[in-house]
Order: structure tokens, then C-alpha cells, then sequence
């Protein structure tokens, strides 16, 4: 780490370590800002938020639209981490039918199993974001994989040791960043569990605070490992916590992968040049172009169930057929033995309901697994950007 970066704007201190470098330890929240400089894009964050609430209203059922886009923050946020699975597979490992999935697929499970916990945690348990909720979501995301991406590090629980960000495979010495050692992680936590809780907090807009909660996390990297996607998990349990969203719509890391040379640079501006302005300007039009792009998934999930209830009740009577549409859009996966559960019918009329779903083009047929599963692949992929 150069340390010669972190001038008199600096926003926190520089200490030693025991490995003859120094590391970083961020300032408490919250900085000194000029919001009069952020009014324009905080309005346009505002205002994108507020449409996408609108048009979730119009989907029957608002949780269909959750799922689509958590599989599609899942994927993305592994990927900015070197991480990269497929839809399928993602779908398959979540629901457990495939023991002999790859690490990749079991990474990024993890990771949507990690967010709908927190989710839940805060939602149903009434537990404010927490070190409980953080360390929860953190172990969920590193159960089950191998130890060289973190399985043996802490699951679960803050650093133990020294780590640093960018380079420090060549040696900590080569970092881009050290964050505070393991003896300040503890403190430095604390300091942004009470930020996050604090009494007054309904005097700063929520999406600002979220901004600042996001880069200290960061900043701190409490974590041996996986990190970075804890901290964008957070950005969804703040917007559910802080009440923009009834249902947990927000997801950043889509927008966040195709500018995250931008996102890392800026994270560490902040650090080195207190430049908390530019950091949340850009923030606020991540927020913005996530909430904008998930208004068009509304859009096309209300067009694809249309298409594709018109394109049944054309070539069937079966009421079932309908009604396994609208099932597909809440679960793109589905066994012979799910539709006979959801209907009450014998193995041969569930079949046969399945297959008048192929002979449409709704559903594809994946033998490799037993039972056979069924996907519905353009549901999927709804939530991909054009």
C-alpha cells in the first residue's frame, strides 16, 4: 500500500502492523458532507425508486419479480469475484437436486441462501442489522466449499489474521489496500453497528446512509474472506430495513460489475482523498439504473406470463396447464412429483401436463438428474440486462 496516498484528507489513520506495513483504519461515520452537491442525483435515485415500487404493484404477486432478481444479484455479485456459474446450474444446486454440484454453482448458492436469511432475520425476526445478521449471512456463504476460498477462514466469524486487498498474493508488502488489523476489527465493527442503529438516523436520507455503510465495510473488511459480497448483501437489507421496499427488490451488483474498476477506485478515493461526494454521487446512479432496470423486468415478466397463458389456453383446455404457468413464475424448476403435489393429480396427468408445457417451448427437459427436472429457461432469465 502506498502510504504516501493517504494525505491530510485522508479519511482515517494509518497504523502499524507485524508485517512492516502499515494499515488502514477508516474514521467513524459520519463524515462531513455537502448533501447541496448530491441533491440532483439522490432525486433521481428517489424517483427510480418510487416507480419500481409502482410497478411491482402491478404483478400479481410481488415476490415473483424477488426471485429472479436475487438468482441474477447472486450470479453477478460471485462473478465480480472470480466466481461464475450458470443459471441452471444456480437453480438446480438451490434446490438441492444435484449432489455432485461444481464449487462454483455451490459459491453462489450460498450466497442467495446468505441473503434470504439476512432478509429473514430482519423481516420475520424483527433483528436489526446486527453483528448476528452480518456473521449469519457470512457463515451460510462460506458452508460447504473448499478451503481455498475461504471454507477453513473464520466462517462466520472476523478476521483472525492480517489480510489486504489487490496484489497481496505477491506479498502484503504489494497490496493495493490493508485494512485495520484483526485487533481493530472488533471496534471498528461496533463503531458501524451503532451508525447503522443509531436514534437519529431518520435525519440522513436512507440511500446516503446506505453509501457510507457500504464503503466502512469495505473499508474494514471484517472478514478473511468474502467480504465484498457480504457488503453488497447489505445494500439490500439496509433498503428492506429502512423501509423503501416492502419486498426486497434492490440489487446492486448487476450495474456494479460493469463499472467495478470505477467501484473499487472510488471506494479507495474516499479512503486516500476523502472524496465521500464522488463516491456517493456514484452510488445514487447505481441505485437509479438498478431500480430503472428492474421496472423492465416487471415489464417483461408481466409480458411473458401473458404470452404465455395466451399460448396454452390456444392449444389446451387443461386448467392445470394455466395454473402450472403461473407456478413457474414463483419456481422455474419443477418435478413430475411437484405438479402432483400442486394439483392433486396421478404421476400420468402431471406428466401430461408437464409435457403440454414443452410442446410450448415453456419448459425444458433435464434428464441428467433424478427425478427428471424441468426448467423454465426464459423465466430465468428474465432478470438478465439487455
Amino acid at each position: 500500500m502506498d502510504n504516501a496516498l493517504f494525505g491530510k484528507n485522508s479519511t482515517g489513520v494509518l497504523v502499524d502492523t507485524p508485517h512492516d506495513v502499515k494499515a488502514f483504519i477508516p474514521n467513524e461515520l459520519p463524515p462531513k458532507l455537502n448533501l447541496t452537491e448530491l441533491i440532483v442525483p439522490l432525486q433521481n435515485a428517489r424517483d427510480a425508486i418510487a416507480e419500481l415500487r409502482g410497478a411491482s404493484r402491478r404483478l400479481s404477486n410481488p415476490y415473483i419479480l424477488v426471485r429472479p432478481l436475487q438468482r441474477r444479484e447472486a450470479l453477478t455479485s460471485s462473478a465480480m469475484e472470480g466466481t461464475f456459474t450458470t443459471d441452471d446450474d444456480l437453480l438446480i444446486a438451490d434446490a438441492g437436486m444435484d449432489e455432485a454440484s461444481d464449487q462454483a454453482s455451490i459459491e453462489v448458492r450460498n450466497y442467495l441462501r446468505a441473503l434470504s436469511e439476512s432478509l429473514r432475520m430482519v423481516q420475520e425476526d424483527g433483528l436489526p442489522i446486527c453483528h448476528k445478521v452480518v456473521k449469519t449471512a457470512h457463515d451460510i456463504l462460506l458452508s460447504g466449499v473448499g478451503s481455498y476460498r475461504g471454507a477453513n477462514r473464520n466462517r462466520g466469524s472476523y478476521k483472525t489474521e492480517q489480510n489486504a486487498i489487490g496484489g497481496a498474493r505477491k506479498g502484503i508488502e504489494f497490496a493495493r489496500f490493508v485494512p485495520p488489523p484483526p485487533a481493530e476489527t472488533q471496534r471498528c465493527m461496533d463503531q458501524l453497528e451503532k451508525y447503522i442503529n443509531r436514534i437519529d438516523r431518520d435525519k440522513t436520507p436512507p440511500l446516503i446512509d446506505m453509501a457510507l455503510v457500504h464503503y466502512q465495510l469495505e473499508a474494514i473488511h471484517p472478514f478473511s474472506d468474502g467480504n465484498g459480497r457480504v457488503g453488497r448483501m447489505l445494500i439490500s437489507l439496509m433498503a428492506v430495513e429502512r423501509e423503501l421496499f416492502d419486498t426486497p427488490l434492490l440489487y446492486v451488483s448487476p450495474e456494479l460489475e460493469g463499472r467495478k474498476d470505477e467501484y473499487i477506485d472510488l471506494m479507495l478515493a474516499v479512503s486516500t482523498d476523502g472524496a465521500w461526494n464522488e463516491w456517493i454521487a456514484f452510488f445514487l446512479d447505481v441505485v437509479e439504473d438498478s431500480a430503472r432496470n428492474s421496472i423492465r423486468v416487471v415489464d417483461r415478466l408481466i409480458d411473458l406470463q401473458s404470452t404465455y397463458r395466451d399460448r396454452i389456453t390456444r392449444s389446451t383446455k387443461a386448467a392445470n396447464a394455466v395454473g402450472l404457468v403461473d407456478i413457474l413464475f414463483d419456481t422455474p424448476l419443477v418435478t413430475v412429483r411437484d405438479v402432483q403435489d400442486a394439483f392433486s393429480v396421478t404421476y400420468r396427468a402431471a406428466r401430461n401436463t408437464i409435457d403440454k408445457l414443452i410442446e410450448q417451448g415453456i419448459l425444458h427437459e433435464i434428464r441428467r438428474l433424478h427425478p427428471t427436472v424441468f426448467i423454465a429457461p426464459e423465466i430465468m432469465r428474465v432478470a438478465d440486462r439487455a
